[in-house]
């Protein structure tokens, strides 16, 4: 009964909890797809009231200019510049004076231009300092190249423009750049000439259109009744151009008032907003990027998704705790049987291990004394017993395992092996039985039920691919070794030890290796010969110092034991280490014996986890160290001998009698051999040492004593006086009397 009432409240539970994260999805999901819709309105009104407020501005602005520019065309000094065909240089100067006022006095006048279509003259004032050429108060021919081509045609065609319209526009101010000005022309009205007097008012694009630079969130554009340019902050729209298929104008050209609308913009979906015209029949467009604008609703979408995900997930924790605190006890058993299970085949799995391994290590015999026969073994291992099917022993060990022990343990160990024997066996797939047996810690036994389909090179295939997860996923290589496939079940334990015995050979198979048994062919101990002879060579090139001899002679005698059994090679490398410590020993005793003390120690030549190249490569650094030992005591012997020939050219070199010979008997060698190392290790010979001396010396005994030249010579040891001028003459560029002299 109260397991019944729990269960009906845990469910009333949940579905309240449904019922309200249901209701705040829904309603969240409603302002998710209305937030766009409410957004793009308010966004909408906001820039248009912007721009409209921009628009009354500019309007005004425009005014204010177009009333100054009939002022300037009803100034009296100014209007003698178009009345007059010939100007007095008073009144001239006057009317540029009267200018200069007016384009001082009103910001933002970039120029004044007056025209004189009688003497086809423009009267010009600027504020521009950057132009072409330099521009003096002067007037100027229109038809002589005047610099404002754009002006010229405006002048030519006056009766296109409208006075109170400004009229965008450029004028070159080098040979680089141009400058955007919007001008007003003034004329009289009465004249029906295209081309008649007129004054050209011409403004910076600051002062129309200041407060639209200062916007650089969005595009803005104002464009004229024919579809052209009137201002733009943006280099994609260039003022005076058309805009011909730019974006859909449809919304914008035709006679509606201010509106909205979405295009796409060279691939960018945008939103164009846009006025009703004003006086001048402009409308002002503003473009934002859609993404943009979408910025903030997308921040509230998320938001609303945050907050329903976080309401669903409090209501979701809430029912799994009062779910699960009414579950307590139902898991509390269910955890003690799980826990129970897992003991008992754990316990029964190691059993089982045992047994096997017990069995196979006795040949089939158990600790009873009782024979197991090879079928009895195969129904141990959950095998069938049949004598179609083949069964073969893998065995995989991890290399570097002395390494791995001492940096991951154990127990990594066997969690790789594990891992290697499962990636194996779904390779080989479901049709293949596998039986996985961890006999030791650094070795694993698999049990394979050979199929029909497969073949040693599969199997070798599968091996290899095995072999490569394991070192891509786990940074370890694995090696394998395989034996005979047999089909008869009693040969079982004959596996194991064939197993056994290559496995004892895997020094020479080097890392990640897969062996094949029945591949290998292994010589009879009986047929081995050591080879006395090349160990004897061995040890005389040793003691020679012949490191590259020495490792020729080491390989002899090593590679022909890999055709033995291993039994054959731990005997050989055995005596070879012996004999080779004998040689140690003996060069000990015959020099520094600090030298190869601690360098080597024989049971780093033959540790049980080295393979073939390692243990081979130890072998031969110490030939190396032996010949650079001998070499060494050899140099210091010569070394000697140099200070020696040194001493002797100190204390003798005055002598007369002083000679290569006589320094040669001195110490004991041979005049040939004393030059040679001499140069060998100085760089310089004995005689041009002699000589350096001998003139040093003369050259003080000169400078400081009052000694004859000849006395000087007999001094330094030249017995000779013609020979020693010579001599000093050559050395020092100078005869001894001008050296002395100097």
């Amino acid at each position: 009964m109260d397991n019944r009432k729990d269960r009906i409240h845990l469910k009333l539970y949940l579905t309240m909890i449904f019922c309200v994260v249901f209701a705040i999805f829904l309603t969240s999901t409603i302002l998710y797809v209305n937030f766009q819709s409410i957004l793009m309105k308010h966004e909408y009104k906001a820039r248009l009231q912007n721009m409209e407020t921009e628009k009354a501005r500019i309007t005004k602005l425009s005014n204010h200019a177009l009333s100054t520019a009939y002022q300037i065309m009803n100034d009296v000094s100014i209007m003698k510049l178009f009345v007059y065909d010939n100007i007095s240089s008073f009144d001239e100067s006057a009317a540029f004076l009267q200018m200069r006022y007016y384009l001082t006095s009103v910001p933002d006048i970039d120029s004044i231009y007056v025209y004189n279509k009688n003497n086809n003259r423009i009267y010009n004032v600027t504020n521009e300092s950057e132009l072409m050429k330099e521009w003096n108060p002067d007037y100027d021919k229109k038809d002589d190249n005047f610099y404002d081509s754009s002006a010229v045609e405006i002048l030519n065609n006056s009766d296109k423009y409208l006075p109170f319209i400004p009229i965008p526009r450029f004028y070159p101010l080098n040979e680089d750049s141009f400058k955007c000005v919007y001008s007003y022309i003034i004329y009289k009205t009465s004249v029906k000439n295209k081309e008649r007097d007129a004054v050209l008012l011409n403004l910076n694009k600051e002062y129309l259109f200041q407060g639209f630079d200062n916007q650089s969130d969005n595009i803005k554009l104002v464009i004229d009744q024919n579809n052209k340019v009137v201002y733009s902050n943006s280099d994609h729209f260039m003022v005076t151009e058309q805009l011909q298929n730019s974006f859909d104008q449809e919304g914008i050209m035709d006679e509606r008032d201010s509106g909205y609308y979405l295009t796409d913009i060279d691939g960018v979906k945008s939103v164009v907003m846009f006025t009703s015209k004003d006086k001048h029949n402009w409308r002002y467009i503003s473009i934002v990027s859609y993404g943009m604008l979408l910025a903030q609703v997308n921040r509230m979408q998320a938001i609303s998704i945050l907050i329903t995900a976080m309401i669903a997930a409090a209501g979701m924790l809430t029912a799994h705790l009062f779910s699960r605190r009414l579950s307590i006890p139902i898991k509390s058993m269910s955890k003690d049987v799980k826990k129970l299970q897992r003991e008992n085949l754990k316990l029964h799995k190691a059993v089982k291990n045992r047994k096997t391994a017990e069995l196979l290590e006795n040949g089939g015999w158990d600790s009873k004394g009782n024979k197991m026969t090879g079928q009895e073994f195969l129904s141990l291992i959950e095998m069938e017993c049949s004598t179609v099917k083949k069964i073969v022993i893998l065995c995989m060990c991890p290399d570097n395992y002395q390494i791995l022990l001492e940096t991951q343990g154990v127990e990594a160990l066997k969690s790789y092996l594990f891992a290697a024997a499962n990636i194996l066996s779904e390779l080989l797939g479901e049709s293949t039985k596998v039986f996985q047996l961890d006999m030791w810690n650094d070795k694993n036994l698999l049990f394979l039920q050979w199929e029909d389909n497969l073949s040693a090179e599969n199997l070798r295939e599968h091996i290899r691919k095995m072999q490569a997860c394991v070192s891509d996923y786990y940074d370890i290589s694995i090696s394998v070794l395989v034996s005979s496939p047999e089909a008869d079940s009693d040969r079982l334990y004959s596996l194991f030890e064939q197993v056994k015995e290559t496995l004892a050979r895997s020094i020479f198979f080097g890392p990640e290796y897969v062996v094949f048994a029945a591949e290998m062919e292994v010589k009879s101990v009986s047929h081995y010969e050591y080879p006395e002879q090349k160990e004897k060579q061995l040890l005389e090139n040793l003691m020679s110092g012949k490191a590259a001899e020495a490792k020729k002679n080491y390989e002899e005698i090593i590679t022909e034991t890999y055709q033995y059994p291993i039994i054959i090679y731990n005997m050989v490398i055995s005596r070879l280490v012996f004999a080779i410590d004998k040689v140690i020993s003996t060069l000990k005793k015959n020099g520094n014996a600090s030298s190869f003390s601690g360098y080597f120690v024989l049971s780093n030549l033959i540790q049980e986890t080295d393979n073939i190249t390692v243990r081979n490569n130890k072998f031969y650094d110490l030939f190396q160290h032996i010949q650079s030992e001998l070499e060494k005591r050899k140099s210091d012997k010569q070394e000697l001998l140099v200070v020696k020939i040194n001493d002797m050219i100190e204390k003798e070199y005055t002598e007369a009698s002083f000679s290569l010979d006589y320094l040669a008997d001195s110490i004991g060698i041979s005049t040939a051999y004393m030059c040679r190392l001499y140069k060998l290790y100085t760089g310089t010979t004995i005689t041009d040492r002699l000589s350096f001396l001998r003139m040093k010396k003369a050259r003080e005994l000169l400078l400081e004593t009052q000694l004859s030249v000849n006395e000087v010579a007999e001094r330094v040891g030249y017995s000779n006086a013609t020979y020693f001028y010579r001599v000093f003459k050559k050395e020092n560029g100078v005869t001894p009397k001008e050296f002395r002299r100097k």
